[in-house]
């Protein structure tokens, strides 16, 4: 029994580190690229896995809200726009309190939401590929080596176990960036410039996903894996976590986050069925932050190379998430188009734009056709 019960605890504490090839490289990006206090982004990630651990009673994910992140980090957002870019997301989620929410994602297209993914699949393997040539010209050949053989065999070692060591890789990476880090200093006036199409630019395409897949995934997730013990996990209290907590976290420079499918997943899979893998990681991001104030770095200078193979998994897991709506042959000219508008102008609001122009025009199209069919 005692074996028993060390054994679901190691694979607790395995599981709470399995979405780290998404979590940690994110924050290493938006502390160097949007000018956030990684001690910030650590300490805000560790309090909320463990309220949400407590809260939901289940082994509950804390993801970046990846479109903010993903296209603060290609666009160049300051850490201001990426916080009024968060709390829209806050206060969209408590006015959906008052909403049937699960009415409202029926009427999102999926080839919206797809083509979305898509687009930030793109955006992030471009930014992948220019960070891999900085990593390549930067490193010396043992890191590279190290590195590449490391992913190597994580990746083909998750396939054979079936867990995803991957996640431990990059906690070493955040690690290794933490013992390099650095203290920067960012302007006056960078933080007071407020771009208001790049807020706009970071927050609709998320309101877009956040009402289909960050709320309603999540809560279909929860209770396909966790059964009864989901009973917490409610469409209310999803929407209750993520609104309050992006409002409060918006405040003091924090991570804007959600409670993805993909990271439940991702923590069931790698062995987690009870929430104290919430707290394994919260307190792990909680003791990062706390090493980084105590040594004054404010950013994580991550190994570049590491930094790009991770951004690459993670912009190919995105660009994947599309297939759906690909399989339709209908949609696969809107998905085209906003892949590409995303890739080209690294602006998912243009993307989201031209992906409702054309859906429309196909509508339009489409009914003409049948009248003119059926005449």
């Amino acid at each position: 029994m005692d074996n028993d019960r060390l054994n679901s605890q190691f694979r607790n504490f395995l599981g709470a580190f399995a979405d780290g090839a998404i979590l940690f490289p994110l924050i290493a990006s938006l502390s160097v690229s949007s000018g956030f206090s990684s001690v910030m982004l650590l300490g805000s990630v560790g309090v909320i896995y463990i309220l949400a651990g407590s809260w939901f009673q289940i082994p509950m994910s804390v993801q970046p809200l990846k479109t903010i992140a993903i296209a603060a980090i290609v666009s160049g957002a300051n850490s201001l726009e990426v916080r009024l870019a968060g709390a829209m997301v806050g206060i969209f989620c408590l006015s959906l309190w008052v909403l049937k929410p699960d009415r409202l994602a029926d009427r999102i297209p999926k080839y919206l939401i797809h083509g979305i993914q898509a687009g930030l699949g793109l955006m992030l393997l471009r930014r992948s590929v220019e960070s891999g040539f900085e990593g390549f010209s930067q490193g010396t050949h043992s890191e590279i080596a190290v590195i590449l053989f490391g992913c190597i065999t994580a990746w083909i070692l998750g396939k054979i176990i079936g867990l995803p060591i991957l996640g431990l890789i990059a906690t070493i990476g955040t690690l290794v960036g933490i013992s390099r880090g650095r203290s920067i200093s960012v302007s006056h006036s960078d933080i007071h410039s407020i771009r208001w199409t790049f807020v706009l630019a970071l927050a609709l395409p998320q309101l877009v996903l956040t009402t289909a897949n960050s709320v309603l995934g999540t809560y279909d997730a929860a209770k396909r894996y966790f059964g009864k013990s989901a009973s917490r996990t409610t469409i209310s209290r999803l929407l209750a976590s993520i609104g309050l907590g992006n409002l409060a976290i918006s405040l003091v420079g924090g991570l804007p986050f959600c409670h993805g499918s993909g990271g439940l997943t991702a923590h069931y899979r790698g062995g987690s069925n009870h929430w104290s893998s919430n707290l394994f990681i919260g307190g792990f991001c909680l003791f990062l932050a706390g090493i980084q104030f105590y040594f004054g770095g404010t950013t994580l200078n991550y190994p570049p190379l590491l930094l790009s193979l991770l951004l690459g998994v993670v912009g190919y897991y995105h660009f994947t998430l599309a297939s759906p709506s690909w399989k339709i042959q209908a949609y696969r000219p809107a998905l085209i188009v906003m892949g590409m508008i995303a890739l080209m102008t690294q602006n998912l609001l243009w993307s989201l734009a031209f992906g409702l122009a054309i859906g429309s025009l196909s509508q339009f199209l489409l009914s003409k056709w049948m009248r003119y069919d059926f005449v």
